[in-house]
């Protein structure tokens, strides 16, 4: 039982030190805009890295329910990846499935999706999640803590971490894939277009990406009836 313990915890501290540097860059970039209480318990409620990030974008020029709407969307995927978790691990009862959903994560996904039979247990499950949870919720507060030593302009530069965050999810996704070329170009282009003709950022946001998901949705099926895009 120990072994367990400590690949996990190994596993867990694996994923939480990738996190460190984007934590502490949104609890730096959340300082001008929450205290910190709000910025912690956004971290530790929401736990979605560029849903977060997303949030402090369009906190000062949308509306409550365009966020709620655009962050559902943008973390809808996880809905998946809880679903495959909880069928690998249906030998469990629900309660600990549920726990273990609750911090589900695309690196966490990524790991324990490659976990063999004989670690398909709760606790190797959770001790992963949850370390790599305990990472993100502390090096936020970290990062709020040192932007109170750190100067201006090294606080408003931290603000990148927004953009190459959402560019090191998209990129993976992209590689040769025509479709998903189509669905990010299509986003970007329509919500540049949206906000230039006047509409507010946060509505912009929610309609280039029911969007561009609508046309790769239908692009999906048409692959599945004629082949795929080429």
């Amino acid at each position: 039982m120990k072994d367990v313990y400590k690949r996990a915890f190994s596993d867990g501290t694996t994923i939480g030190l990738g996190y460190l540097p984007v934590a502490v860059a949104f609890g730096i970039t959340a300082k001008p805009i929450l205290d910190l209480l709000a910025t912690s318990l956004m971290s530790a409620m929401n736990y979605g890295g560029a849903g977060q990030f997303l949030t402090l974008q369009m906190l000062n020029d949308s509306s409550y329910i365009a966020i709620i709407i655009a962050i559902f969307i943008l973390n809808s995927r996880m809905f998946v990846m809880s679903f495959k978790i909880n069928y690998d691990l249906r030998h469990l009862n629900i309660v600990k499935r549920f726990m273990i959903s609750l911090f589900v994560t695309d690196e966490s996904f990524a790991l324990t999706s490659r976990y063999g039979p004989e670690r398909k247990t709760f606790a190797d499950y959770f001790i992963t999640v949850f370390v790599s949870y305990l990472f993100w919720v502390v090096f936020t507060i970290v990062g709020y803590l040192t932007g109170e030593i750190m100067s201006e302009r090294l606080v408003i530069a931290s603000g990148i971490a927004l953009y190459a965050l959402f560019i090191a999810l998209l990129m993976p996704s992209l590689g040769s894939n025509v479709r998903n070329i189509i669905v990010a170009g299509l986003g970007m282009t329509l919500h540049f277009f949206l906000i230039e003709v006047g509409i507010a950022p946060g509505i912009a946001i929610v309609i280039a990406m029911l969007t561009a998901s609508s046309v790769g949705l239908l692009l999906e099926l048409r692959e599945r009836k004629r082949g795929p895009v080429s």
